[in-house]
């Protein structure tokens, strides 16, 4: 029964005392407008894609892909090691058809989550993926970029319309993803990209509480 409490204790206090380097709840957005402090290269693609929108006191990122394939980030840099933590929610609520993110020809997700990290002699990145259908748990290069690395958090539709919560260590990912152990790793910001230009289909999900934290984790 004491190592049960000291573990629940342990547990709490990790919870409680990791500190947000930053938190994305998008409160003070407009609902039906872009949102504030994202950018995109495609401003006029982006803004048919992405909107902020709420249900009751709830406000989250909205995406609607219909045929296209548009990223869009919030810039911010920080220390890998001091906030390795990345934690948010999201929900899937219409798949791309016939969607396999190993292949260019169907490397559509209705979900995807981006730590762009630094890195010599390119910018890499780790994509947090629901794929509708490779299992959980995969992992693989982006058939675009060797740079990219894709982990694969969620898989099928079992969960459709509801928010899950994610939490990530992105230092622990980043060193076994890219064999490297460097002493002040840094991340350059956040993206996502709900997307489905090369199924020419449509996704449609949702993403809200996205947070950097200084501990906890998986």
């Amino acid at each position: 029964m004491k190592l049960l409490l000291v573990v629940t204790f342990i547990f709490f206090a990790q919870t409680l005392f990791a500190q947000p380097l930053f938190q994305l709840t998008f409160q003070h957005d407009e609902v039906g407008e872009f949102p504030i402090g994202w950018a995109s290269r495609d401003q006029e693609d982006s803004a048919t894609v992405y909107s902020v929108q709420a249900a009751g006191e709830k406000k989250f990122l909205h995406a609607d892909a219909r045929g296209l394939s548009v990223q869009i980030s919030y810039e911010k840099k920080w220390d890998l090691r001091d906030f390795p933590i990345l934690r948010w929610q999201w929900r899937a609520v219409a798949f791309p058809k016939g969607s396999n993110e190993r292949v260019k020809s169907g490397n559509d997700s209705v979900l995807g989550l981006y730590v762009v990290l630094s890195g010599l002699p390119f910018v890499t990145a780790i994509k947090y993926v629901w794929s509708d259908t490779l299992p959980a748990g995969t992992v693989l290069e982006s058939p675009y970029s060797s740079g990219t690395k894709l982990i694969v958090l969620r898989s099928g539709r079992a969960l459709a319309g509801t928010w899950v919560s994610e939490e990530r260590n992105v230092l622990s990912d980043y060193e076994s993803l890219f064999g490297r152990k460097e002493k002040h790793p840094k991340a350059l910001g956040i993206a996502v990209l709900t997307d489905s230009d090369n199924t020419d289909s449509r996704a449609i999900g949702d993403y809200a509480e996205i947070a950097i934290l200084s501990g906890g984790g998986n």
